[in-house]
């Protein structure tokens, strides 16, 4: 036999759904009333990304990085997009405690106000012909990262990828789709973003838990720069 509800079960529901509209309704009113104040509505202009040439200076010139001497910074074509190759060799103050003594990193800086992150590791993966294994997350402060081996014709990889945004980073577009829609409601602005790929060259048989603690700090200042050059 069936019951109907009663109103005792019904009343928490219906609490829940007015709390949602008055946080919804509360964060609406925050982003709105600045601009009544103005007079200037947030539906009257385009959101733009307010980095938009740190960005492009990133492509061009490459991300300097305390310690280490940026040896190449060029352009390369994959799958239509412009990545930048950057290479890195330990300075002659950090070779001596350097656990590796080189590294490259592929950047793609966000090119255009509408472009969106859309799963770059497809088609890097894809151009470099990797096999991939061991895959696992890496945490470096506030930043979430994609860490595996990869191995092609030629050389093995311990590699780390991330979408870097302000203060944060993560290998989903969704972490930035999130962080994006925050800024377009709070300051009418679009979250810039950066896919990082970090190569650290390793033997083919390499444990890659051993190249976690560097893949870690690289993180953390890769990071920090681009922290303190483009997103500033």
């Amino acid at each position: 036999m069936t019951t109907q509800p009663t109103s005792s079960r019904l009343l928490p529901s219906r609490w829940v759904n007015l709390a949602l509209v008055v946080v919804l309704t509360a964060l609406a009113g925050m982003a709105i009333l600045p601009a009544y104040i103005s007079g200037q509505w947030p539906w009257t202009t385009t959101p733009q990304v307010a980095q938009l040439d740190q960005l492009r200076s990133l492509q061009t010139d490459g991300l300097t990085l305390p310690g280490w001497q940026l040896t190449i910074a060029e352009p390369i074509a994959i799958n239509r997009q412009t990545w930048t190759l950057a290479e890195y060799r330990a300075t002659s103050s950090t070779a001596q405690t350097a656990p590796a003594q080189q590294f490259a990193v592929l950047l793609h800086p966000q090119p255009w106000h509408s472009n969106q992150p859309q799963l770059e590791w497809i088609d890097l993966a894809g151009a470099q012909n990797w096999r991939v294994e061991s895959r696992r997350r890496l945490q470096a402060g506030p930043v979430k990262t994609r860490f595996f081996r990869a191995w092609g014709d030629r050389q093995s990889f311990a590699v780390v990828q991330w979408y870097a945004t302000p203060g944060s980073g993560h290998p989903s577009p969704s972490h930035w789709f999130w962080a994006n829609q925050w800024s377009q409601l709070t300051r009418h602005t679009l979250t810039p973003w950066v896919a990082v790929s970090v190569l650290l060259p390793m033997e083919p048989l390499g444990a890659i838990a051993d190249y976690q603690p560097l893949a870690t700090a690289l993180t953390e200042l890769i990071q920090q720069q681009l922290e303190a050059t483009v997103f500033n």
